[in-house]
């Protein structure tokens, strides 16, 4: 007799169907093969994140806990940024091997590591949710690949950028105030020191080699004879603490010296140009005249001009959601790019598949906007539990933040006690000083460090203030709940396509398009999970 006639009901069938239904396997990392990459930018602070090797050392032994094997060839080390997305080789070069099936999971010592921008952030939820990333790893965050694991991952990386962006700031305000009491804030110029209120003095030697390499040029003589007289004469250089090291000298490291005004008592920093021989007694190795006429510049306006540095995306035609949108005939990728009108250009989005009855055929990026404007009024992310999400992240991030805070106070504090101490080193001399003339250069010397005594006291109160801010409460749930429903006026505000794509692509996975209408659309996790339980779908999307 057929066993198969002994079924008869809808509950046998359900039996015996869900015995052919293969159980998923639990993934043991002993059998997938990771990646460690870490990563410390220029940009971050010593206090914020640990170094190169301390980062190593803990995924490392993360490993080792796990008894996770991890090749040498496996191992990635970067020295960039990652608040903008595209000029990381290393990294890109882990997830292209991930995508390709080389490695299955990725150890970072944070998730911060990994990406401090949205685009990044959304391809690397992206992959956990098609299961091509099998698993992230961690020594100072707990990660789950599972609903509530990349829902945190993606506020992680929220507040990770958010956290960047504010941190620059901080820095940047606090550097335009040492740039304004004349403290130098990078490594020593090529044959100068630091000396204890960050101010550029003669190196000995080194200033003396530097300075005939200037006479050298004027003189006209080769770059590669100019190479080999400094190797000769046993230049070095300084680190950022002053610190000796090799230096290897080639053609562009004197092509940069002979560009840089400092040499001649004007400092670039950033937007900032600051006159050294007004801010103290600064000792410049030629004149404007020379350095003008080394450099053949015609005016100061070219001279002082900041370089361009060139973009990854400089590129691109498109920047509004180049790669999200799709064709809702066929549901192939549609090709983003830019039309003239009468006054101005209008971004679109175009089917180039062969055979579809939309085939050439575009639909303009302001139907995509409409779509978000529509669906975001509506308040859909008011979810408790992305509340709690975020309380807990926010909490990690201002104890961060408090710790750097405490370490730029003490040394703006500290910075202002050597200038005092000099202070009063320099008047207990003018009381015992006879010459007129030496009198004359001390009292100067004490009220311009009398002004950085007052620049380095007024930057610690202002860095106080800022940890009163830090130190406040989270946000509250309604406070949360305005933030998250305020998105629909920041994407109408922002003019650039490119700002407005920044907004928009981190929220939206995709966007199926007809020629007006957005027929059904995905979005990114965490916003996937954010959506509140009482949020109704209308309209012609569907998710």
């Amino acid at each position: 007799m057929n066993p198969l006639d002994q079924i008869t009901s809808t509950r046998q069938l359900a039996a015996l169907l869900q015995q052919s239904v293969e159980k998923p396997t639990e993934l043991d990392p002993k059998n997938l093969r990771y990646a460690i990459y870490v990563r410390k930018s220029t940009e971050d602070s010593d206090k914020q994140v640990r170094s190169l090797g301390d980062q190593l050392d803990e995924c490392k032994k993360l490993a080792q806990d796990e008894k996770i094997i991890v090749l040498e060839d496996d191992i990635y080390t970067e020295s960039e940024s990652a608040k903008e997305a595209g000029i990381r080789p290393k990294f890109r070069k882990v997830l292209d091997r991930v995508i390709s099936g080389e490695l299955d999971g990725i150890i970072a010592w944070h998730p911060n590591r990994l990406t401090r921008n949205m685009l990044e952030a959304g391809e690397i939820i992206d992959l956990l949710d098609k299961l091509i990333i099998k698993d992230l790893k961690f020594p100072s965050h707990t990660f789950v690949n599972d609903a509530s694991g990349k829902m945190l991952l993606g506020i992680v990386f929220v507040m990770a950028k958010q956290y960047s962006e504010q941190l620059s700031a901080d820095i940047r305000r606090g550097n335009e105030k040492s740039l304004e009491a004349g403290t130098y804030i990078n490594k020593p110029k090529h044959g100068y020191i630091k000396d204890n209120n960050g101010r550029l003095r003669p190196d000995g030697n080194n200033w003396a080699i530097i300075k005939e390499v200037f006479q050298m040029k004027m003189r006209g003589d080769t770059l590669e004879t100019m190479c080999e007289f400094v190797r000769n004469a046993g230049y070095f250089s300084r680190g950022k603490d002053n610190v000796k090291r090799e230096v290897k000298v080639v053609n562009s490291m004197l092509g940069l010296i002979f560009n840089d005004p400092v040499y001649a008592g004007v400092l670039q920093y950033g937007n900032e140009r600051i006159d050294l021989l007004e801010q103290y007694d600064f000792i410049p190795m030629i004149t404007v005249e020379e350095y003008l006429k080394i450099n053949q510049y015609q005016s100061l306006k070219h001279a002082f001009k900041p370089r361009k540095h060139a973009r990854s995306n400089d590129k691109r035609v498109a920047d509004f959601l180049a790669r999200q949108v799709y064709c809702s005939h066929c549901e192939s990728l549609m090709q983003a790019g830019l039309s003239q009108g009468k006054t101005k250009k209008y971004y679109y989005f175009r089917c180039e598949t062969k055979g579809c009855e939309r085939f050439n055929k575009g639909t303009r990026a302001k139907v995509v906007l409409d779509f978000v404007d529509d669906f975001l009024t509506r308040k859909p992310f008011t979810s408790k539990e992305a509340y709690k999400s975020y309380k807990k992240e926010i909490i990690r991030i201002q104890n961060q933040g408090l710790s750097e805070l405490n370490s730029q106070i003490a040394s703006a504090t500290q910075k202002a006690k050597l200038s005092a101490d000099d202070v009063a080193a320099i008047k207990l001399n003018l009381a015992k000083e006879d010459d007129a003339d030496t009198k004359k250069i001390q009292r100067e010397e004490i009220r311009r460090l009398e002004k950085s005594v007052l620049a380095s006291e007024t930057l610690a109160l202002e860095l106080k203030s800022r940890k009163e801010k830090v130190g406040r409460a989270p946000l509250t749930f309604e406070e949360f709940s305005e933030i998250m429903d305020g998105l629909p006026a920041k994407i109408k505000k922002v003019q650039s396509t490119s700002e407005k794509d920044a907004l928009v692509a981190p929220v939206f996975l995709n966007f199926f398009v007809s020629k007006e209408n957005v027929e059904k659309y995905t979005l990114n996790s965490p916003f996937d999970r954010l959506i509140s339980d009482d949020f109704s779908e209308c309209g012609d999307g569907e998710n």
